[in-house]
């Protein structure tokens, strides 16, 4: 991939990719290593990416890096949970830092998918791609997710 190709998409997508791995892994600092790591990969790959699938496929790499990230031992013997409940998407209303902690404290798997549909906008099948999980987990997760959500914010 040519170096003005990847820039391109760093400037179109860098944001999205932040959010999503703040959403999965409750770090700024690890936020932003996995955004490089993510355009890292993409200047040593040798690939053409189609422009409809392009956010998508930047999603599907930025998922797996987090899940590999937090599987790894090193990771799990240094993040604080103290710093993963003080953790913010950005400058937010009372009323939306009050739904974000609400976010932040849910288990992963709930908080990705409701992430992804409602903030990124996609669809329970391209969701279900990037995760690598049924359609019908999606909506169950997303189901759930919105019942807790409901829970908690009463």
């Amino acid at each position: 991939m040519k170096n003005e190709e990847v820039v391109r998409l760093f400037d179109q997508y860098a944001g999205d990719i932040y959010r999503l791995a703040l959403s999965y892994l409750g770090s700024k600092q690890d936020a932003e290593d996995v955004v490089q790591e993510v355009y890292l990969k993409l200047l040593s790959k040798v690939l053409t990416l189609k422009p409809d699938y392009e956010k998508a496929y930047l999603m599907k790499m930025t998922v797996n890096r987090c899940k590999n990230l937090l599987k790894s031992s090193a990771y799990k013997d240094s993040v604080a949970l103290e710093d993963a409940a003080l953790t913010r998407f950005c400058e937010l209303t009372d009323e939306e830092r009050e739904l974000c902690d609400v976010l932040m404290r849910m288990d992963a798997k709930t908080r990705v998918p409701l992430y992804l549909y409602y903030y990124e906008g996609y669809q329970y099948k391209e969701i279900a791609r990037i995760l690598k999980i049924s359609e019908s987990a999606v909506a169950m997760r997303i189901k759930r997710g919105k019942e807790q959500l409901k829970e908690k914010l009463e």
